[in-house]
């Protein structure tokens, strides 16, 4: 645990100060503060979904122990935990998706650019 903490703090250290430098140098004279904020909004977004969705899966699939009789009615209820992977694996995969989607989109639009000057 310690050593993924010290790998994570590094990589914050390291990655964060270039990827807000990114951000501002991309902003018009005067929007920088906006678009450091916006740059932001992809944390904030998985954080309301992730949490949201953390907890009706958790208590779909992983209902508290306290809730059951007997420990043979609890692990009835939680037989199936390993769905949760399932839902993981579908929004990694619907996030690539929609990278690729992105990208030939975006290439798309520049080719056009680039045609009509």
């Amino acid at each position: 645990m310690i050593a993924g903490i010290v790998v994570q703090a590094l990589a914050e250290c390291f990655i964060s100060p270039r990827y807000l430098e990114y951000f501002s140098l991309q902003a018009p004279k005067g929007e920088e503060g906006m678009y450091l904020g916006f740059s932001h909004l992809h944390s904030f977004l998985s954080s309301i979904f992730g949490f949201g969705l953390a907890g009706i899966l958790l208590t779909k699939y992983c209902p508290d122990p306290a809730l059951f009789e007997t420990r043979e009615a609890w692990e009835a209820a939680s037989g199936n935990a390993h769905y949760i992977w399932y839902y993981f694996a579908a929004i990694g995969l619907i996030a690539a998706v929609a990278l690729l989607l992105f990208a030939k989109i975006t290439e798309s639009i520049d080719k056009k650019k680039e045609a009509s000057r």
